[in-house]
């Protein structure tokens, strides 16, 4: 039996990043959130430099209409923009990147996405980990932006970029569309860094409703 969290839209953009902050800890997403600020991955970054850049992301997303929700005052935070209110997509001065990540989810979601058919962007969702008794956040979270996907009839996207997130999307019902490699031959597996390595894995995933009748494989 799990205890009713209640979820809500917050606008303090400060808590709700730090959140995030803690929740994304780890070199696979320090390489990801370098790429996007074309900060060469070589160069030296502190922690703190990170964290700007994860609370520049909060920010921007809240400025240009995104929704910031919160459970268990801000212990779980979620980001997601709405259907028709996408932000749109800005590629990086890495071509290659691009290649690898960007643009191979971009073509992959107009294939799988009906043009009937709407979604909603899962763009970050986390828990703050100094925490860890405090239980049920990021169901509630996923919860509630699945209901309101059921009831606009839209879909969710996202990319799960580690095997962990992958396998708890697939308990809420998510599918697989796409699973791709980027960082090649500039990290390894764990994002550290390496000219042989075999880069990093992510999934595109999805859900609607009505996923087998309405989502393409």
């Amino acid at each position: 039996m799990f205890k009713a969290v209640n979820v809500q839209q917050t606008a303090n953009v400060v808590k709700a990043s730090r959140t995030l902050e803690l929740a994304f800890r780890s070199k696979a997403t320090d390489y990801l959130t370098k790429k996007f600020f074309d900060v060469p991955v070589q160069e030296k970054y502190s922690r703190q430099r990170i964290d700007a850049m994860i609370h520049y992301f909060t920010a921007v997303n809240y400025d240009y209409g995104a929704h910031i929700m919160e459970a268990n005052d801000l212990i779980g935070v979620m980001i997601y923009t709405a259907p028709g209110k996408h932000l749109p997509v800005k590629l990086t001065s890495d071509l290659k990147f691009n290649k690898q990540y960007l643009e191979k989810i971009n073509l992959r979601k107009k294939e799988i996405i009906p043009k009937e058919i709407d979604y909603y962007y899962l763009f970050m969702i986390g828990k703050n980990p100094e925490n860890p008794n405090v239980k049920g956040s990021t169901r509630a979270l996923i919860n509630d932006l699945k209901n309101r996907a059921n009831n606009d009839n839209c879909a969710i996207v996202l990319e799960a970029i580690s095997e962990q997130a992958k396998e708890v999307y697939r308990y809420f019902g998510f599918k697989t569309y796409l699973t791709y490699n980027y960082g090649v031959g500039e990290v390894n597996s764990k994002g550290e860094l390496d000219s042989q390595g075999c880069g990093l894995t992510a999934h595109l995933m999805a859900y609607h409703k009505d996923g087998d009748k309405i989502l393409r494989n």
